[in-house]
């Protein structure tokens, strides 16, 4: 028994243009845009009711980022191509756009009448591929660099028989974090925001109060647990470290730039590979198991130093997104701890 279709009336189709998530261009051979869907309108940015007459070229491509889309539909238009597929970006004054395009002829009787594009918004999903290749590279450097550096370690400490000053060692972890600062700068397409290095005033402003706060709580509690072992008659350093303030100031610049390659770099990649539940925990702590490793040609007891205070700093720099509330602590915190424990 053969049943016959019933064909979809206009509201019918009008409703299934309105309620697609792809963007739907019609364009006459004029190159004059005669309809477009809601789902255009908001890529595109264009006006919602107007009576003017939308070309393509006037009102898509007033951008000089936007001129190969025009040459796009003007080729399609005037060698009369039968579909072309093709992604572009697309910037419409407000945010780029990363589109998926689907360009169709339109016939009617035989003639030509013009293009339909199809026009499906991939921005999220090539962002994410992109991020992610960046993560890969700057984390696999990193990994290159501290085998490198485990490893000459190991030759000049065991093999060699070398003993070299721990201000050396300090030198290294600075020279891996500025190579990895050109491999970001150059190699990839992640912005000094994205890393934490330039945040927004806002977020700065917020985190004052609470960077402070936590500083004078640890240095209480390090000041607490120095007396207690004092008093207890365990031996402690009975000396500044350095003697002056000198220390004090070259460590601020060892404070940023190891904040930068733990929190900006390690952190940022690791949590942005790590597509799990806990993803920030994992993150935090194969940072601070990371940087603890860096940390091994100055001893066991220092290299767990440095793995708690990477744990600590890497929940503040979530909580704040950016580095330098870290760096401070990890000036203020770390160089006490140093200067009476190490």
């Amino acid at each position: 028994m053969n049943r016959s279709v019933t064909p979809f009336t206009t509201s019918q189709k009008d409703s299934i243009f309105t309620n697609m998530s792809d963007g739907v261009l019609l364009i006459n051979a004029q190159g004059i845009i005669t309809y477009a869907n809601p789902a255009a309108r908001e890529i595109f940015n264009l006006p919602e009711d107007t009576d003017d007459e939308l070309s393509v070229e006037n009102s898509l491509c007033q951008n000089k980022s936007n001129r190969p889309f025009f040459r796009l539909i003007q080729n399609d238009l005037k060698n009369h191509k039968k579909t072309d597929t093709t992604t572009i970006t697309f910037d419409n004054g407000v945010e780029k756009h990363v589109l998926h395009l689907r360009i169709s002829r339109i016939r009617r009787s035989g003639n030509e009448e013009g293009l339909m594009i199809l026009a499906e918004d991939v921005t999220s999903s090539h962002n994410l591929k992109i991020h992610e290749k960046d993560s890969a590279m700057i984390f696999a450097g990193l990994i290159i660099c501290i085998c490198v550096y485990l490893s000459a370690w190991s030759l000049i400490r065991f093999t060699l028989g070398i003993h070299l000053k721990t201000s050396v060692y300090t030198l290294v972890i600075e020279g891996i974090a500025f190579l990895l600062f050109l491999e970001i700068i150059f190699f990839t397409s992640l912005s000094l925001r994205d890393i934490g290095i330039i945040p927004w005033p806002s977020k700065i402003l917020k985190s004052i109060k609470p960077t402070f706060f936590i500083a004078a709580v640890t240095c209480l509690v390090l000041l607490a647990i120095n007396l207690i072992l004092r008093l207890s008659g365990h031996p402690v350093k009975p000396y500044f470290i350095g003697g002056s303030w000198q220390g004090a100031y070259t460590y601020i610049f060892t404070a940023i730039i190891q904040e930068f390659l733990s929190r900006g770099v390690i952190q940022t990649s690791v949590k942005s590979l790590m597509q799990v539940k806990y993803q920030k925990f994992f993150s935090i702590f194969l940072t601070s198991l990371l940087f603890a490793l860096m940390h091994l040609p100055f001893g066991f007891p220092f290299m767990m130093g440095a793995f708690l205070l990477s744990i600590a700093l890497g929940i503040v720099f979530e909580k704040q997104q950016h580095i330098w509330g870290c760096a401070f602590l990890h000036w203020s915190c770390g160089y006490l701890a140093m200067a009476m424990f190490f």
